[in-house]
């Protein structure tokens, strides 16, 4: 079984970095894989494969400050109120971590796969941190980085996304299948998402909670899919419009805007109709909302940084 176990994931991330018409190339390319926004608005978080951890000015994308993490971080997340963030890192000498902004002190978590991470995200109350590992594992830790517990994601496929229920501790992991759980580990359930082998790559919950949203990959013959579930896990709707991947996507804080991040940015409503759409010269991978939503930051393929409005008009670039 566990020959069959890494054969499969083997061919799950031959398939993510080359089988379909639009795949990116993840290994040599300078990737800015992601974003996140500080609750109170002032800052913006942004990481890749670029050996730093850059902070810059939420206004008008000044650098704020760098943090050296070696290789490639692959996802941040600034905790709901204290002036800290976690990072997720993968191929580094650097572990995952939890970086307090005020001290400069570094909590490297413990347990996390050789290989690292690409999930990583905060319950709603901050008190808790899930970081879903590339060996499929999933680990709890508490603020103070501290490992309370790890359970497996049912195999030993890398888990791409992670995101806790905005108001209980359940949380969602995605991979090759969509799966939910408890704080516990106890499987809640497991869904297919689409009749084709389709890596599932992103996912948000909707601010109420009684639905969340995924994105995948697609293919060569099957179009990357946008897709609504309701809390239980039955779908509500599929949308096939992104010409790339769905790699990040985000809520407003109103909760009526989502933001996808693909060939383009999006902006979709509630209901999963397209309200705006941008215009980007490369691939984006990181997304994020301003605390008042009437900004969006994304990162791209190619190391662009771009400020837009909530009509997905562009305000201001870093290159």
């Amino acid at each position: 079984m566990k020959i069959k176990s890494k054969l499969f994931r083997c061919i799950i991330l031959i398939t993510i970095f080359s089988n379909h018409s639009f795949a990116q190339d993840t290994i040599e390319k300078q990737i800015l894989w992601t974003t996140d926004w500080s609750p109170d608005g002032k800052f913006i978080a942004i990481g890749g494969n670029l050996d730093t951890l850059k902070i810059y000015d939420g206004k008008k994308l000044k650098l704020h400050q760098s943090i050296p993490i070696k290789s490639t971080v692959t996802r941040v997340k600034w905790h709901p109120s204290k002036n800290s963030i976690a990072v997720a890192t993968q191929l580094s000498e650097d572990k995952s971590s939890i970086i307090n902004l005020d001290t400069n002190e570094k909590i490297e978590l413990s347990g996390i796969s050789p290989d690292g991470a690409r999930a990583l995200d905060w319950n709603y109350t901050g008190e808790y941190l899930v970081v879903a590992d590339n060996d499929g594992k999933i680990l709890i830790y508490d603020i103070k980085g501290k490992l309370i517990r790890s359970f497996k994601n049912e195999n030993s496929i890398s888990i791409t996304a992670v995101d806790w229920h905005p108001k209980k501790n359940i949380l969602i992991t995605v991979a090759d299948k969509i799966r939910l759980f408890d704080i516990q580990g106890n499987l809640i359930k497991s869904i297919k998402h689409r009749a084709e082998e389709v890596m599932l790559l992103s996912v948000a919950w909707h601010k109420s909670g009684t639905f969340f949203v995924t994105g995948d990959y697609g293919d060569r013959k099957d179009r990357s899919l946008l897709q609504y579930w309701n809390e239980q896990g039955e779908l509500i709707k599929s949308s096939d419009i992104s010409e790339a991947e769905y790699r990040n996507l985000a809520w407003n804080s109103r909760g009526n805007r989502l933001a996808t991040a693909s060939d383009t940015l999006r902006i979709f409503d509630t209901k999963g109709k397209l309200i705006s759409e941008g215009n980007s010269e490369d691939y984006l991978w990181g997304v994020s909302w301003s605390k008042e939503g009437n900004r969006i930051i994304t990162s791209s393929i190619q190391q662009n940084i771009i400020l837009w409005n909530n009509r997905a008009e562009k305000i201001l670039s870093v290159e």
